[in-house]
């Protein structure tokens, strides 16, 4: 059983050190600051080449092997929770649109790589895991047009030509960049390098890369006051909301369509973990001067730990009480090499 490493663990403190340094920083840098927000977005196309990298775009039709836990998976990530986090948002932020428009971003992409950790600390179907990567990855992409304009264009207006570039430049050029990347390299390297030492100076290129486009977001943006400070319960209040429905919701899919339970499994941590490195630079970019929607996005990995470390737990402890029969998994061996080749977004 893999588990978390260590750096996994101390993400949502570096996180936090991060955007408490950013808003220091701010106290003393001039409003003039375009400087910082060219380190924003060569960061955040560095950051996000990092995390498309090791998704390898083959064997796409695998995930069809499983249809109607495939086609439940897709419907869940890409037409109900659009649909239900703007829904929380107006229960709940309905007051702070920028706070809103911030949980929509976070809650938009699915994440594309970590969430096979916890697959596999809850004993869920990995390969099967993997096999959707390449549709949640290609999908966020197509569809996050949509979503802004539809979903986050009701709560802050944004343009569309800035839309459009945001998106081209944070999302589809690192998509098609990365993929001839991997080709080179393993061409050039071999696989076990592409996965092995090359995947992992990416892993720490991504954090670090993450943690420099936090500081320069908050350090250039306008100063959080305490007001905005008192605002951090409702949001969290939506973002455990958000997980916590997200897993019965995946509870009770799985016992309706009566899927086994490691593919109850997978589903829960497929629809719950977002991705949020794929919507910083579009949010940078699109929303100027709004840190509250900057914050909303980068607590949400924050909540993020903590919870897929409860439902893990929770799925194990509800195995046998809800789930007879465990389905039989491929051999531990190809399991085990297939996650090692997936990065943690």
């Amino acid at each position: 059983m893999s588990n978390l490493s260590t750096r996994d663990k101390e993400k949502p403190l570096i996180l936090i050190a991060a955007v408490i340094v950013g808003m220091v920083l701010n106290r003393w840098i001039s409003e003039s600051s375009a400087g910082l927000l060219h380190v924003v977005e060569i960061g955040v196309f560095i950051v996000i080449l990092a995390v498309m990298l090791p998704v390898e775009l083959v064997n796409v039709g695998r995930a069809f092997t499983k249809i109607k836990p495939t086609a439940l998976v897709l419907a869940v990530n890409f037409i109900f929770i659009p649909i239900f986090s703007w829904t929380v948002g107006r229960l709940l932020l309905n007051q702070y649109p920028d706070l809103w428009a911030g949980v929509i971003l976070y809650t938009l992409t699915p994440c594309i790589g970590w969430y096979l950790i916890f697959t596999d600390l809850a004993e869920g179907n990995v390969p099967w895991g993997m096999a959707l990567l390449p549709w949640n990855i290609t999908l966020q992409i197509v569809l996050m047009p949509l979503y802004l304009y539809l979903l986050v264009g009701r709560v802050i207006p944004v343009e569309l030509t800035t839309l459009g570039r945001s998106i081209g430049f944070f999302l589809v050029a690192p998509f098609i960049l990365s993929h001839f990347a991997q080709k080179l390299v393993i061409r050039r390297r071999g696989r076990e390098y592409f996965f092995g030492p090359f995947k992992a100076a990416m892993g720490e290129v991504k954090l670090w890369a993450l943690v420099i486009v936090i500081v320069a977001m908050f350090a250039s943006q306008g100063a959080l006051e305490a007001a905005d400070a008192a605002q951090l319960g409702r949001l969290l209040l939506a973002l455990i909301f958000f997980f916590l429905v997200l897993f019965g919701l995946a509870l009770v899919l799985g016992k309706v369509t009566r899927l086994s339970y490691e593919e109850t499994v997978t589903m829960a941590f497929t629809t719950t973990a977002r991705n949020s490195e794929a919507v910083i630079g579009v949010a940078v970019a699109a929303f100027p001067g709004h840190p509250l929607v900057y914050f909303a996005i980068i607590l949400g990995p924050i909540v993020e730990l903590p919870v897929l470390l409860f439902i893990s737990r929770a799925l194990l402890s509800l195995r046998e009480r809800l789930w007879v029969a465990r389905e039989p998994l491929v051999a531990s061996a190809t399991a085990a090499t297939s996650l090692e080749r997936t990065d943690g977004a």
